[in-house]
């Protein structure tokens, strides 16, 4: 029952988070958008909680990550309008960086004892989630550096 709980948790988050891209292109579903893409968040997390591998591990870490994130996520919800695509740059930055991390750690964890043995596909997915979270990092972060004028940041692009 609990399996099926997380698949159906797992299915209609992911509905909703399909239906909050939808209705974020209206300027009258938007609300409607957010909403929907909250809750369905909240349906991701509560699924992965019901994990039993989850439930019997410490929550520490898990506690350490929220508090992380309301430190970071707090401050970047007061910048001003005018700074929205650089706080948008900065979150999708901090999007590619957790697949990067993932994918790190799912390939060390296999590494660990009574690890599972991974495939030629599941390592090539692992480093394609890797090349691309962490090349979505580096890249959001120059794209928020060009928009907030950084000087360090060339506002020409330097494609070879």
């Amino acid at each position: 029952m609990n399996e099926t709980a997380i698949q159906i948790a797992y299915l209609v988050a992911t509905a909703l988070f399909i239906f909050s891209l939808k209705w974020m292109n209206d300027p009258q579903t938007a609300r409607r958008g957010v909403l929907a893409g909250v809750a369905a968040m909240l349906l991701a997390v509560i699924g992965t909680l019901l994990n039993p591998e989850i439930l019997t591990s410490n929550y520490k870490w898990i506690a350490i990550a929220v508090i992380l994130g309301t430190v970071i996520g707090v401050p970047l919800s007061w910048v001003p309008l005018t700074a929205v695509p650089q706080r948008t740059a900065l979150s999708h930055a901090f999007g590619g960086l957790a697949a990067g991390l993932v994918g790190v750690a799912k390939f060390y964890g296999s590494f660990q004892a009574g690890g599972h043995h991974l495939s030629q596909f599941s390592v090539a997915a692992l480093c394609m989630e890797v090349l691309l979270g962490f090349l979505t990092f580096t890249g959001s972060l120059m794209a928020a550096g060009k928009l907030q004028e950084v000087k360090k940041v060339n506002s020409r692009s330097s494609m070879i």
